[in-house]
């Protein structure tokens, strides 16, 4: 059962944004629906490519992600923190959800209530080629 008000939070976050009203809520819908795909920034930080690439080494259904805000984030109030687990193991920063996404989802109470799936993890076709992790996301 979808939560139209949280639906209806994220519009009004995303209007308030510069978004058209129709425009908001299609992408609220979005959204909810499990729609929206979005990239991890700041994978290349620490070792998080050498993660990446133990996760390469699961199925999507066996990696889990948790998101979790970091008020006290100097650079980014609206910060999100992405966490990375294999099943019952400690979890991994990842990176961060992009800036505008977060804010969009700051209107969001609970951000747990944001599911978090792997939808691919791109690059590294070659030896120094850069990997990266692209979610889908769901209220």
């Amino acid at each position: 059962m979808l939560n139209r008000s949280i639906i209806c939070k994220v519009a009004n976050k995303l209007r308030k944004s510069g978004y058209t009203l129709s425009q908001a809520f299609r992408m609220a819908w979005k959204l909810a629906k499990g729609k929206a795909s979005v990239k991890v920034a700041g994978v290349t930080k620490e070792r998080r490519q050498e993660v990446i690439e133990h996760l390469r080494r699961y199925s999507p259904e066996r990696v889990s992600f948790s998101l979790q805000r970091e008020k006290q984030n100097s650079f980014d109030l609206n910060a999100i923190a992405v966490y990375a687990s294999v099943g019952n193991g400690k979890p991994y920063k990842m990176g961060y959800i992009s800036a505008a996404v977060a804010c969009l989802l700051s209107g969001v109470d609970n951000i747990t209530t944001v599911n978090a799936r792997l939808q691919a993890i791109t690059g590294g076709f070659y030896a120094d080629m850069v990997q990266g992790l692209r979610l889908s996301l769901s209220i």
